[in-house]
């Protein structure tokens, strides 16, 4: 600022005006500021894409995270945006247009399969929608010349699909078509051996890790996460800067906290296999599981969502038994320190017919559990009090 006339300034002024502490370079903090100011004094001597102008276009906190992302990625660049599912939808909107098609699969989070399937059309914009074991029909839905992306995730949700990267990734190619990836309940570390345009994250689960901030990332390449940034610019999907610097603390616990979280789920997901009252487990580390090779291929660690139904012999319904519990708590989301529950069917599958759910396992006696960082032993001796 030039302040060489500070001393000549009124009280209301210099209050408004004050002297700014910056430490010099030799002598940084040691955890990086967060910078709340959304305007920033424009410099005469770069050009203005090199500077911070307005917190809506780019923050140095959120900037910070951005690159932290994109380093443990695998990524060239990354952007933050205010959820995940603002990754989601930013992506779409930014990448797609009036008659172009995307391909996607059912077992996908339920806001992105509603968006895909009601909204973009829209925007003229069509889709055709496969089970995820239809994935050898992924060709044959191509259409030539209009499609232009293939979304999905692994592992799915609620019940833990895993998709064949590989296939989707060399259909792709063939027909030069931008391939994007929900890893949210895989985690930030995994998948990126793979030649995935853009990995999309919810950092509100195992990113920030403590259930007190909505994010969403997109990782990839750069030419397409800038076509990206100018769309959810525009569209004011901004994270704030003080909820950037909460995820990136998230980060520093981020590999630790998800050993635990998978350490744990494992042992419950053997727990509930053996129990006489759970008739089904969905959990990829379990060697039963359909998708359990292609996870062990594709996969460091199985994740931290265990699902589960309910056999007819517990005598309760998913809602009764969630209810039922003491240390794991009946919530949504995932990917926070603490254990927590909620019945399938009540967010996961309202959108779907009955042949749909049944298919995918969703229904009045099936639950997902995501798994904190809790003593195994305790949460064990919850699901066991609680089956009676």
């Amino acid at each position: 600022m030039k302040d060489n006339k500070r001393s000549t300034w009124n009280v209301n002024t210099r209050l408004n005006h004050p002297e700014r502490v910056t430490p010099i370079s030799t002598n940084p903090p040691l955890t990086a500021p967060v910078y709340k100011s959304v305007k920033f004094v424009v410099s005469e001597g770069e050009s203005y894409g090199n500077q911070f102008i307005y917190g809506r276009i780019s923050n140095p906190t959120v900037r910070q995270l951005e690159v932290a992302l994109a380093e443990l990625q695998n990524k060239e660049d990354c952007i933050v945006l205010a959820s995940g599912i603002a990754a989601i939808t930013g992506t779409l909107l930014a990448l797609l247009k009036n008659g172009d098609h995307v391909i996607t699969f059912r077992e996908l989070y339920k806001p992105s399969r509603i968006f895909i399937r009601d909204m973009l059309p829209n925007f003229g914009i069509e889709s055709t929608i496969l089970n995820l074991s239809q994935v050898g029909e992924l060709e044959a839905s191509i259409k030539k010349g209009k499609t232009k992306l293939i979304h999905f995730e692994s592992p799915t949700n609620p019940n833990q699909d895993i998709a064949d990267i590989e296939q989707i990734i060399r259909v792709a190619r063939k027909h030069d078509i931008i391939v994007t990836m929900d890893g949210t309940f895989a985690g930030l570390h995994q998948h990126t051996n793979f030649d995935i345009d853009l990995m999309l994250q919810s950092l509100t689960k195992f990113a920030n890790g403590h259930g007190d901030v909505l994010a969403g990332s997109i990782a990839g390449k750069k030419s397409l996460i800038q076509k990206i940034r100018q769309m959810t610019v525009v569209l004011g999907a901004t994270l704030d800067p003080q909820a950037a610097s909460l995820i990136e603390r998230g980060l520093k616990t981020y590999a630790l906290r998800f050993e635990r979280h998978a350490a744990n789920a494992i042992k419950v997901a053997d727990f509930l296999k053996s129990h006489p009252k759970i008739s089904k487990v969905f959990f990829p580390g379990l060697s039963d599981h359909k998708g359990h090779s292609l996870a062990k291929k594709q996969m460091s660690d199985m994740g931290a969502v265990v699902s589960f139904v309910l056999d007819a012999s517990a005598s309760m319904t998913a809602e009764q038994f969630a209810h039922k519990l003491q240390l794991i708590q009946f919530a949504v989301s995932l990917g926070s320190t603490e254990s927590i529950i909620c019945p399938t069917h009540l967010f996961f599958g309202d959108d779907l017919d009955s042949k749909d759910k049944e298919e995918m396992g969703i229904g009045p006696f099936s639950l997902r559990m995501s798994v904190g960082i809790e003593d195994a032993e305790d949460l064990i001796e919850d699901l066991r009090l609680a089956l009676g």
